[in-house]
């Protein structure tokens, strides 16, 4: 087992989701302040869009244009370059809190929901992948998912990976020439809710997952036989990660939203403080 410890890039911010690497910059969402940003590799920071609609999860079309998922409406809306969104499909008749997603070489959209009334007390409820083809047709997929969240392909495209947050656990789907979801199964289950909750993940040149574990403050690699060979640990003890990505210049940057909160602050509009801490790794991701 290898482990690390990560170190602070940028603070200032209050919570962040959907880490992506695309044309050399990190981009994220701080999601309470309608914000999603751009950093380089040095640090320095744009902002790309504003929404207040609480924007998530993140992707890129082939031809580069930035998608971003807004959890207020259920959206999957497209970030202008004037820095506005567009809705380009609305997901509320089949999601609820609409959260991550990730965005294959075609432009398919593979997004998660929450799936329940979470910050109001609801009882917990199993839900459903939500698929948005390149033209915009909404369609789900899989079923009884319990707070599917960080989501991601394996290098090659043919499975695609689920973090389940409440049943700590890592499903995979297969995936077909046209992009169908099936043979839906558990790829890694862990332990406990109190210390193996999973969050956002990303996929490695190999085929490992890197799955974040909030209440754990730390960021699990596991291989496609369903080792744990990496941890990294976030820079204060204690705090939440809760996504990740791989970049940098080489792609061995592992970089990480870390968050100071709770649950409870949570429910009150994400209240806390955020910001992306990195660490150099191993095993680039895929370029």
């Amino acid at each position: 087992m290898t482990s690390r410890t990560a170190s602070v890039v940028r603070d200032g911010f209050q919570y962040l989701e959907g880490a992506r690497w695309h044309e050399d910059e990190l981009w994220f969402s701080d999601i309470p302040r309608g914000t999603v940003h751009r950093m380089r590799a040095d640090g320095e920071l744009s902002v790309a869009a504003t929404v207040d609609a609480k924007p998530s999860g993140l992707g890129f079309t082939p031809d580069g244009t930035p998608l971003v998922v807004t959890q207020a409406d259920s959206a999957l809306r497209r970030i202008t370059r004037t820095g506005d969104t567009e809705i380009i499909a609305s997901l509320s008749e089949v999601a609820v809190g609409a959260n991550d997603m990730w965005v294959d070489s075609n432009g398919r959209a593979y997004i998660t929901q929450i799936g329940y009334d979470l910050f109001n007390g609801a009882e917990a409820e199993g839900a459903s992948m939500i698929v948005v083809s390149p033209e915009g047709e909404v369609t789900v997929a899989g079923k009884d998912l319990v707070c599917p969240n960080g989501v991601g392909l394996s290098p090659d495209g043919k499975t695609l990976y689920v973090a389940e947050t409440f049943n700590f656990r890592l499903t995979a789907f297969d995936v077909d020439e046209r992009g169908n979801l099936g043979n839906q199964r558990v790829f890694k289950q862990f332990d406990s809710l109190e210390n193996d909750a999973l969050d956002g993940l990303c996929v490695d040149s190999s085929g490992a997952v890197w799955v974040t574990c909030p209440f754990s403050s730390e960021v699990r690699r596991i291989t496609p036989d369903g080792v744990v060979t990496d941890r990294v640990a976030t820079a204060t003890p204690g705090h939440w990660v809760v996504s990740c990505a791989l970049g940098g210049p080489d792609r061995r940057t592992l970089y990480m939203c870390c968050a100071e909160t709770d649950l409870e602050r949570m429910s009150n509009n994400f209240e806390g403080t955020a910001r992306v801490e990195a660490v150099e790794v191993d095993v680039p991701g895929v370029g």
